[in-house]
């Protein structure tokens, strides 16, 4: 059932896009999420490291041009190394595991492209409808 969530999150995800115009945080997140909804805490774990990714972002953006595929690139190594950073300080009192290792990357590279509002809004609505 694992594949077959992910493959119906990547189908009402491009349908959710072509009809809105709004990405849902990228095509494979909404199937992974929904696939964790009986662990909020990770999905709410996930979402904190790509919002921290995001932000990092937009803070190296500052002093180095990031754009297309190297922007991509840096989200996806910026929440890897923010979720090693937490876990090897032992800020947490166990591990809570991200939801993939390039869930969070996606997901903060969705929200540099069309901003946090559209996107979270884009991911509730469309893991939503997953999750009936």
């Amino acid at each position: 059932m694992y594949y077959e969530i992910v493959l119906i999150g990547v189908l009402i995800s491009l349908l959710f896009t072509e009809l809105t115009g709004l990405s849902p945080a990228g095509l494979i997140v909404p199937g992974y999420i929904a696939l964790s909804l009986q662990t909020p805490f990770r999905i709410a774990y996930t979402l904190l490291i790509a919002l921290l990714a995001w932000g990092t972002g937009k803070l190296l953006n500052r002093i180095m041009i990031l754009y297309g595929r190297r922007r991509f690139a840096v989200m996806i190594l910026i929440s890897f190394v923010i979720n090693l950073i937490i876990v090897s300080s032992n800020l947490l009192s166990y591990d809570p595991g991200v939801i993939g290792v390039l869930v969070p990357g996606i997901i903060a590279q969705e929200l540099e492209k069309q901003g946090v509002i559209k996107s979270m809004l884009s991911l509730v609505v469309v893991t939503g409808i997953l999750a009936l």
